[in-house]
């Protein structure tokens, strides 16, 4: 007969609320491992998924796939590092592109480069400081395509409002070529169509024919107004009775107002399209009507103390002020003078040229060593043997072969050793240098010398000094049009041997080869420099006196080795200009500055005859 508990009965049984009791965390624990387990399996899925995606060349799949793993386990380090190194290439790789389509001009490419590096950093500084420039970049577009239209409109008005446009560009973005070019462009036109400011009427440039002699300056000028229609306005210190002599047929109004002016020792001052002061050309009265207009130049590549200094000497600027942090030069002056400014600045601040220097450095080495004979040995000892007892007179009178000991310092040994060594060193560094700037290569070790200094009190200390051993070369490359200057300095070193003072101290006795030159070659001409050669041979022998000089049989009663060591460094050097120095036009190279009173404002045309009185 048996018997079958229920689960009730098992389970309100003694003993067994124990197991009821324990079944229930053990169900959690092993759920919990389980939820675990399938977490990391996620992780390792979404990892492994990122990476395969990455090597197909779809980035952005493969970061979001990575950013899902080390989500799984963010404290998972191998993830975390993928992550990091793997979105950093991604940015520097969309950083390169956007900063080469923003030199190709194609803005929305490089605009949608940018963004894409936002995407990946949010607050990446570069790309936000990129959008700026694509916005910058934009706006100078839209100048210079507005320039184009005006420059296009063929008159002097249009002239001038393209020159305003394209300076703002230039002011903004110093290296903006076609803003320059064009600017250039626009100031050949502005030459080509009238030698005035362009801020006059249209009247004052009609021609005139004027013929007075002796005649009051006021009457000349009426007469010009009532032929251009142009108002003029005299100062109260203008003489009344300031007379002139004017011959002039077929002149422009302007030049005949500008030389009668000069003659006359008065300055003029536009103050309406069709209204001109006329007031002495005083220091004080200059000052009193002359406009002065501010300018700010942000110098790029020149030293911004030698700008200002070329500013004052040659333009003649009033007020002028240097901020050396940010590299600008602030002046203050006239118009005309701001206009000659503005051409010297841009002759001076120009990058400066660059070259790469392609060096190929070959060492070679050959040894060569023979050892061959027998070595015997140099010195023979001949001593009683210890009896454990004094040595005694008696002991001496009673000394033979078996009481006499023998020593030799070494034994003998046959010496066949022949060794051949030949050892090729090739280095080829590629160093890009700016034009008269120095640039040094060493191939070699730093060797440490120790040197020890003792004080009056008994301290020692230990200073540690280190030396440069190897090959060093020193360039410094001077870029002209089609040539490149080189200053060559090479230095080849090797250690010869250690020097142990008595203090302790070690030293090296170090060998050198040198040679320094200067050379001038062309671009992509390779030059090679030989002749550092060291050529050392060297031979011992160790024989048994009289017996090591036999002709044939000394090799027997002697060892000889023969020593020969060449070594020899070649140096080749091919300059290839990277960045030339720019050659501006020649109208950019001479342009009229003014006079030695006024700098920038327009000559008198010797056309005119003028005689004041």
């Amino acid at each position: 007969m048996s018997a079958r508990l229920t689960d009730d009965e098992v389970a309100g049984s003694p003993g067994c609320g124990w197991q009821h009791t324990w079944r229930r965390p053990a169900l959690w624990l092993l759920a919990l491992c389980c939820i675990f387990a399938l977490q990391g399996c996620a992780a390792s899925a979404a990892y492994r998924e990122g990476q395969s995606l990455l090597a197909e060349g779809k980035t952005h799949q493969g970061l979001v796939r990575l950013e899902e793993a080390l989500k799984l386990e963010p404290r998972n380090v191998e993830y975390r590092i993928a992550l990091m190194s793997t979105r950093a290439q991604a940015v520097r790789a969309a950083l390169s592109v956007a900063d080469a389509k923003i030199a190709e001009g194609q803005v929305s490419e490089a605009e949608r480069a940018y963004q894409q590096v936002l995407e990946l950093e949010p607050s990446n500084p570069l790309a936000l400081h990129g959008l700026r420039v694509v916005k910058s970049t934009e706006r100078h577009q839209r100048l210079i395509a507005s320039a184009e239209a005006l420059l296009s409109r063929g008159d002097a008005a249009g002239v001038a409002e393209a020159q305003e446009l394209l300076r703002s560009v230039v002011a903004e973005n110093s290296a903006h070529r076609g803003a320059a070019a064009l600017l250039h462009r626009a100031s050949i036109a502005q030459r080509d169509l009238v030698r005035s400011s362009g801020r006059l009427a249209l009247a004052y440039r009609k021609p005139i024919n004027l013929e007075f002699r002796d005649a009051p300056i006021r009457s000349i000028f009426d007469l010009i107004s009532q032929v251009s229609g142009l108002k003029f306005h005299f100062d109260a210190e203008v003489r009344q009775d300031l007379r002139a002599t004017v011959f002039s047929k077929g002149r422009s109004i302007e030049d005949a107002i500008r030389t009668i002016l000069m003659s006359t020792q008065l300055e003029q001052q536009v103050v309406a399209p069709d209204t001109i002061l006329i007031f002495p050309a005083t220091a004080q009265k200059l000052k009193d009507y002359q406009t002065l207009v501010v300018r700010t130049f942000y110098v790029s590549n020149a030293d911004v103390k030698t700008v200002a200094s070329t500013l004052k000497t040659i333009a003649k600027v009033r007020d002028l002020s240097i901020d050396e942090r940010l590299n600008v030069i602030i002046i203050r002056d006239a118009p005309e003078v701001v206009r000659v400014a503005e051409k010297i600045v841009s002759l001076l601040d120009i990058g400066d040229a660059e070259v790469m220097l392609e060096v190929e450095i070959l060492e070679v080495k050959r040894s060569r060593l023979l050892e061959l004979g027998i070595q015997w040995p140099g010195q023979v000892t001949l001593s009683p043997i210890p009896s454990g007892r004094v040595l005694t007179l008696a002991d001496l009178r009673n000394l033979s072969s078996s009481t006499i000991q023998a020593g030799f310092d070494a034994f003998p040994s046959i010496n066949a050793r022949k060794a051949d060594q030949d050892g090729t060193t090739l280095a080829n560094p590629r160093i890009r240098v700016r034009n008269r700037e120095k640039a040094k290569i060493l191939i070699g070790d730093r060797v440490p010398v120790i040197s020890n200094t003792s004080t009056a009190t008994g301290f020692v200390a230990e200073s540690i000094n280190y030396l440069d051993v190897g090959l060093k070369l020193e360039v410094e490359p001077t870029v002209f049009v089609e040539d490149v200057g080189i200053k060559i300095n090479l230095e080849v070193s090797t250690l010869v041997k250690e020097i142990l003072s008595k203090t302790g101290s070690l030293s090296y006795q170090i060998g050198t080869r040198g040679a320094s030159t200067v050379l001038r070659l062309r671009n992509g001409e390779t030059q090679i420099l030989a002749g550092l050669i060291s050529d050392e041979e060297r031979a011992t022998a160790s024989k048994v006196p009289a017996a090591g000089e036999l002709p044939i049989l000394g090799r027997l009663f002697g060892s000889q080795k023969d020593d020969s060591q060449r070594n020899e460094i070649l140096l080749s050097i091919t300059p290839r200009i990277m960045r030339a120095l720019p050659q501006p036009d020649f109208s950019a190279l001479e342009f009229e500055s003014g006079t030695e009173a006024r700098v920038g404002a327009p000559p008198g045309l010797p056309e005119l005859v003028v005689s004041p009185k």
